[in-house]
């Protein structure tokens, strides 16, 4: 994939507006992208963060239990995998650290920009568990809150998100990542 930036479709640099053209897979894609997109960007990001950070805080301070969520609030076809996890002692040892540590690094992370991607990706695999858990979701037949969260994780990969006043900017500056451009995949 390749990326060329035209400032504002003119030729002229400073504009409000890029056409961004994008080769993909030998076809060329041609958008708009407006200036606006990069401060949403991070402040998107922050909130997201945000979100997974004070969660894992809170359940740190508080105590929290996944064996009342297993064992009471789980539903569908994945119902009684979940209850077997909430029953079990060995389970809980794992799942619930998981959770709680788990929530802190990735808010961590999302919320300075450091190692984003990767950050998004295992959140997003938190937010489909979640889902799974409790699959069909109670208001609606496929999509809730768990759903947009997985999206919005989606863009804020697909934007580099951490690029943007994010600790992978300063990493990517570091040769060991110039010389690995395979890296910048799991930043950004």
């Amino acid at each position: 994939m390749q990326r060329r930036n035209n400032p504002n479709g003119n030729g002229e640099p400073g504009g409000a507006e890029g056409i961004f053209r994008l080769t993909v897979a030998g076809g060329e894609v041609a958008f708009l992208f407006h200036r606006v997109v990069v401060p949403f960007t991070l402040l998107l990001r922050l909130l997201m963060g945000w979100i997974f950070l004070w969660a894992g805080f809170d359940k740190a301070i508080n105590g929290f239990s996944a064996e009342g969520f297993l064992t009471h609030a789980t539903s569908g076809p994945l119902h009684g995998w979940f209850t077997d996890l909430g029953a079990s002692a060995t389970a809980l040892s794992v799942i619930e650290p998981l959770v709680t540590y788990g929530q802190i690094l990735m808010g961590f992370a999302i919320f300075f920009g450091a190692a984003t991607r990767s950050a998004l990706f295992f959140a997003g695999i938190m937010m489909f568990l979640f889902y799974l858990s409790q699959f069909p979701p109670e208001h609606d037949l496929f999509v809730d809150y768990y759903i947009v969260y997985i999206v919005v994780y989606l863009v804020l990969g697909a934007l580099g998100a951490g690029r943007i006043l994010g600790v992978d900017a300063l990493v990517e500056r570091m040769a060991w990542v110039r010389d690995r451009p395979w890296l910048r995949y799991l930043l950004g």
